[in-house]
């Protein structure tokens, strides 16, 4: 699909949404209008040269400017981008409010926001605090609204130190396995969508063993939700914690 008819796709999901894309938790928020506005813009100012071969350069893409944080990605160059949407999870070893919530990684579909990344970095850094408010489409294989993104793989944890994102989706697309170390983090911006309890920490991930592909780093940026409550009060032995952020692949 070629960027117009993306961004055409992100101005009329409003009217081809899931059922509950606009149920009372959306309520059309500011910053659900905010992102339409400049989805707008974009439309508006688009250039005829859209279609052009270098109309998703991605050695455009950088991480957003907050990401300065960590460090950076020397010498390697963009791969690819993914909106990721899932769930944090967590284990308590009781209910008390004496235990605190203990991560036990993550659980996410990965979908594919390179190109919007090459070109429009501001509303893919919007993706995420609209996305963790919207359920999974049932069909593994469905776009994502509300930028109408194509499935490119999924992100999980091989053990409990190792993020793992699977990026074979079927037999025509495979793009290799990217199997993950965290160096780095830092906390999620103050205006960061928070969720019930605050957005997960940014981070910055090397790859290890068992990656296929040229694949040297990851970031997780553009945090929304996903942080427990602090302690496990009232709580089960385990539980998930909705989430979304923006994925960024370096390799060299």
């Amino acid at each position: 699909m070629h960027l117009i008819s993306l961004l055409t796709c992100l101005a009329a999901v409003s009217l081809a949404a899931p059922t509950n894309f606009l149920d009372d938790a959306y309520d059309w928020s500011d910053e659900l209008a905010d992102f339409y506005g400049t989805v707008s813009q974009f439309i508006s100012s688009a250039k005829h040269n859209i279609r052009s071969p270098d109309a998703c350069d991605i050695s455009k893409i950088a991480l957003p400017s907050y990401a300065s944080g960590l460090p950076g990605p020397t010498g390697l160059k963009p791969v690819y981008v993914a909106l990721g949407r899932g769930t944090q999870n967590y284990t308590c070893a009781s209910s008390s409010s004496n235990t605190t919530p203990v991560a036990a990684g993550a659980v996410a579909r990965l979908y594919n926001a390179t190109c919007l990344a090459a070109n429009y970095p501001s509303i893919v850094e919007k993706l995420p605090s609209i996305a963790y408010k919207i359920t999974l489409p049932t069909n593994e294989l469905a776009s994502f609204p509300p930028a109408n993104i194509e499935l490119m793989g999924h992100h999980f944890f091989f053990d409990a130190t190792t993020p793992e994102f699977n990026l074979n989706t079927t037999p025509d697309k495979q793009d290799g396995i990217v199997m993950s170390k965290k160096q780095g983090q830092i906390a999620a911006p103050s205006d960061a969508t928070s969720g019930k309890y605050g957005a997960v920490a940014w981070l910055y991930l090397t790859t290890t063993d068992g990656t296929i592909g040229n694949y040297k780093s990851v970031y997780r940026v553009d945090t929304a939700a996903g942080s427990p409550p602090k302690t496990c009060k009232g709580l089960p032995a385990a539980f998930q914690i909705q989430y979304s952020a923006n994925y960024y692949f370096f390799g060299e």
